[in-house]
């Protein structure tokens, strides 16, 4: 397979190619740009602005992205921005794809032993119970002597069967 580079129409130095590849034309040659982690996804700095490596490489080689188009790795690899690995994905579908890699855990109200409440998530449940997120933390990872209520996680609960 043969590699194609275009440039970036933010500024025609810069090229991307169909292997997720960055360079900056210099005078007589060329300067590679490694993309680099920031927070979960990998960037790419342009003129002092970063932009998501992934959605370059869809964005010039599969088809130009609205604000409602999400990138998803084939073979679930974030660093891997090879343009066959990539596929443009609506919020909906990316959603039903990766929705099960969150970090959220369910959290359960005991009374007396039973459970009187269920949340999906520790944020729902200091919604509902009009206390912070973290004071739900702190219930549930048992960090406070005297709680108001016993909140733990779901899947520390041991059901009797």
């Amino acid at each position: 397979m043969v590699e194609k580079w275009v440039s970036i129409e933010y500024d025609p130095r810069y090229e991307v190619s169909n292997f997720g590849r960055f360079r900056k034309k210099l005078k007589t040659k060329y300067r590679y740009l490694l993309p680099f982690k920031k927070r979960r996804l990998f960037v790419v700095k342009i003129n002092n602005k970063t932009y998501i490596a992934s959605r370059l490489v869809a964005h010039y080689f599969i088809k130009p992205l609205s604000k409602g188009d999400r990138v998803y790795h084939k073979n679930k690899i974030p660093s891997d921005n090879f343009y066959k690995n990539l596929k443009v994905l609506s919020i909906s579908e990316c959603s039903k794809r990766t929705g099960h890699l969150s970090n959220s855990r369910a959290v359960i109200k005991l009374e007396k032993g039973e459970i009187v409440g269920r949340w999906r998530s520790a944020r729902q449940a200091a919604k509902d119970l009009y206390i912070s997120r973290q004071t739900v933390c702190d219930y549930c990872n048992k960090r406070t002597r005297n709680p108001i209520m016993e909140l733990m996680w779901e899947d520390n609960y041991e059901y009797n069967v």
